[in-house]
């Protein structure tokens, strides 16, 4: 079998499961940090966070050990930012509005090492 999935990801094969998903990941932080961070976004803020974690979860099934420390450190962000939205919900104010930006600046920068640890496998 490991012939088989080294076969995958050389000459002009399709790139590995791992590259769809991260580029699905991707585009969802992308989309959450272009949001504006404010009371009346939080709704959007929220949905958009949960379409993060489901492609997050098909990174981690995709990319198994060899990416583990990278899909580690995007996970950690992660959590960081849902522990911040759970903070705006429960006590909305600029401090934990200025919370969620920080997090959510943090897991795009998760992201940029994620994306060039993958530099030559996708």
């Amino acid at each position: 079998m490991a012939t088989l999935a080294l076969a995958g990801c050389g000459g002009d094969d399709a790139p590995p499961e791992v590259c769809s998903s991260v580029s699905s990941l991707q585009q969802s932080v992308a989309q959450l940090g272009d949001l504006e961070i404010g009371q009346g976004t939080l709704t959007e803020l929220q949905d958009t966070f949960k379409t993060v974690q489901s492609d997050l979860h098909e990174v981690a099934a995709d990319a198994g050990d060899e990416f583990g420390d990278e899909v580690d450190a995007v996970e950690q962000a992660a959590s960081a930012v849902g522990e911040s939205l759970q903070g705006v919900v429960a006590a909305p104010s600029g401090t934990t509005l200025a919370a969620v930006g920080a997090a959510v600046q943090e897991l795009g920068t998760s992201m940029s090492a994620l994306e060039d640890a993958l530099t030559t496998t996708c």
